[in-house]
């Protein structure tokens, strides 16, 4: 499957590709003769959603037509999953475990990314921590041909293979390890985190779901990891802002969006929403669900 979002995150559209072909979309007969499989290149067009708030909006594809509907979980539920955002993408295989395919948060991240490099562009050194699919790296490589290098990390091995898998840029240097460590040891123009950023009391925080501790790190100590002139770029969730941010601290907000709560173990801990609840979060039912937060893009500089 091809997920594909506007520039200005108001239209995803979605395709069917490879053997979803065959196995979907019924083109399994071709001059007479059986199909299979074609090449991920080839696509079809399904959908497509105006405004999304999730890239998997299942109450979206719940309201439309049953051969639609059907079609279209079908191929949510499938891998391999492309997600293309202004000419950039990633696959997702599979077989990397644990390891999160780009979503919305992910694409407002880069548009983001893009209202900074209209400002400014001149970053030698820039390093990414937690990159998951590898999405923002490359994105950073294709659209700011003035980087030097990216330091593309995370604790994950199967995350930093899912990276090497995605991006070919020589630029890149691909790092398994603490993120943390790395930026005690040398100091960047740019550091880039899209963070787990829905808090949760007596977290672990090892998990991609829970914990703002590293957030809370990034943000409090960002001038030690920066350049004279560095700047932080990370993303903080309305669950999290009061955790995390302080009425002292300066920083501009570059992007928003209001996005559903959809993550199953949180929905279904009552524990953890009841704690969510003390720190802003109330039910108000609409477009399909109950919970909601705002996710703010923001940058910290290290004037």
């Amino acid at each position: 499957m091809l997920i594909k979002i506007s520039a200005d995150l108001k239209k995803e559209e979605i395709y069917a590709n490879g053997a979803e072909l065959a196995n979907i979309m019924g083109m399994d007969r071709k001059n007479g003769k059986r199909v299979i499989s074609y090449p991920l290149e080839k696509s079809v067009f399904v959908h497509s959603f105006k405004n999304p708030v999730l890239l998997t909006d299942n109450y979206k594809i719940s309201k439309l037509n049953p051969t639609k509907r059907d079609t279209l979980f079908s191929l949510f539920s499938g891998r391999p999953r492309i997600v293309e955002y202004d000419g950039v993408s990633v696959i997702d295989k599979s077989y990397h475990p644990s390891v999160w395919c780009p979503s919305i948060d992910t694409v407002l991240f880069a548009r983001g990314l893009k209202k900074l490099f209209a400002k400014r562009k001149k970053f030698n050194k820039v390093i990414e921590i937690g990159t998951g699919s590898g999405f923002l790296s490359k994105f950073i490589l294709e659209k700011n041909k003035e980087v030097k290098t990216i330091v593309v990390n995370d604790l994950n091995n199967f995350a930093v293979d899912c990276a090497k898998d995605n991006i070919k840029d020589k630029r890149a240097i691909l790092h398994t390890g603490d993120g943390i460590k790395k930026l005690n040891v040398d100091k960047y123009d740019l550091i880039i985190c899209n963070p787990p950023y829905i808090p949760r009391p007596k977290s672990i925080d090892e998990t991609p779901y829970e914990g703002v501790s590293l957030l809370y790190d990034l943000i409090h100590n960002y001038k030690k990891y920066l350049n004279k002139n560095g700047i932080l770029i990370t993303n903080i969730s309305s669950l999290c802002e009061s955790i995390v941010i302080d009425k002292s601290l300066k920083f501009n907000v570059i992007d928003k969006m209001e996005v559903p709560l959809k993550v199953n173990n949180v929905l279904n801990n009552k524990n953890w929403i009841k704690y969510l609840e003390s720190k802003g979060l109330k039910k108000q039912f609409k477009e399909g669900y109950e919970y909601w937060q705002t996710l703010k893009i923001v940058v910290l500089e290290n004037n």
